[in-house]
């Protein structure tokens, strides 16, 4: 298997398809999995790591990546599960989310998955790390896979690269416009990712917004549905005047959401947001295609709520 531009050799999935792709990985003997979509490159660990002077115990050190300067997180360390890697076979995994290239140390890289999200289920509580960084469980076979939130993982290291740091923005967004009267507006959030989920209903609630929050996009299909063929319904913007979406979540992912409610005749006029760490142009287009009224990067929040206001009015 090449290293070197793995994610990139695979085929761009059709817009809303509700399917994944995967790599598979070790850290010691346990198996788990990262969106391609998230994947720059994964290259060798033998490249050369500079150690950083008393950095965070997680950081193995910074690596010269083409001229750009990458932190190497030791994931064995961070996750307690050992830190004795084999210098030939580990890999770094450089992934790019909220903007930021940070790589990864596992102990190997097996293979690429295709599946669909509906084979990813929400890890359950006895399962669930203390940190809870694992957002989805995968049977592969006689494996089983544990989907990582990379962004919690990176939040804990430095709050400001995960987007923790986010929340102390929307005083001022509240202030600058007070015009706008958001006490009377409902938004319905799916996000999988605990962490990010309550950033997003701290903030959008200390807005002003009235907030409903699920953790996938399943849930919020049903929650929709359920409106739709409530006795008494008329209009969707009577219950809900928006949605905000992440893309990657277990049983039903964002834009296979998007899809369903633009294909559903009392649905459609639903304003639907894509809030995501994955935004690339190629995603951008993705979005436009399902039907999306719009896309921000995490953790753009001060955006986010802009385009909510823009959208509501």
């Amino acid at each position: 298997m090449a290293d070197k531009n793995l994610a990139k050799t695979e085929i761009l999935l059709e817009s809303g398809t509700n399917e994944l792709e995967i790599i598979e990985f070790c850290i010691e003997d346990e198996f788990y999995g990262i969106n391609v979509t998230k994947v720059s490159e994964i290259i060798r660990a033998s490249i050369g790591l500079v150690p950083v002077p008393d950095g965070h115990e997680s950081i193995s050190g910074v690596i010269n990546l083409r001229g750009r300067i990458i932190p190497v997180v030791n994931l064995a360390k961070h996750l307690k599960v050992g830190d004795d890697y084999d210098e030939k076979k580990s890999r770094i995994i450089v992934a790019e989310f909220n903007k930021i290239l940070v790589g990864f140390w596992v102990s190997f890289v097996t293979r690429i998955h295709r599946i669909s999200w509906r084979q990813v289920e929400p890890p359950a509580d006895l399962v669930q790390s203390k940190n809870s960084y694992a957002v989805g469980v995968i049977k592969i076979e006689d494996r089983i896979l544990f989907l990582l939130d990379f962004e919690k993982i990176s939040s804990d290291i430095n709050p400001k690269a995960g987007g923790a740091g986010v929340k102390n923005k929307t005083e001022k967004i509240v202030t600058e416009n007070v015009a706008n009267d958001r006490t009377h507006k409902k938004i319905l959030i799916a996000e999988d990712s605990p962490f990010v989920r309550q950033v997003l209903v701290d903030c959008i609630g200390e807005a002003g917004y009235q907030l409903t929050s699920v953790e996938n996009g399943a849930q919020a299909w049903e929650t929709l549905k359920e409106v739709a063929q409530s006795e008494n319904f008329n209009d969707i913007l009577e219950y809900y005047h928006l949605l905000v979406t992440d893309i990657e979540m277990p049983q039903m992912d964002g834009l296979h959401l998007i899809k369903k409610i633009k294909n559903m005749p009392t649905l459609r006029k639903l304003p639907c947001l894509v809030y995501s760490s994955m935004i690339t142009k190629e995603l951008a287009v993705k979005c436009n295609e399902v039907g999306a009224d719009g896309q921000i990067a995490k953790p753009d929040i001060e955006r986010l709520i802009q385009l909510i206001d823009e959208k509501v009015t």
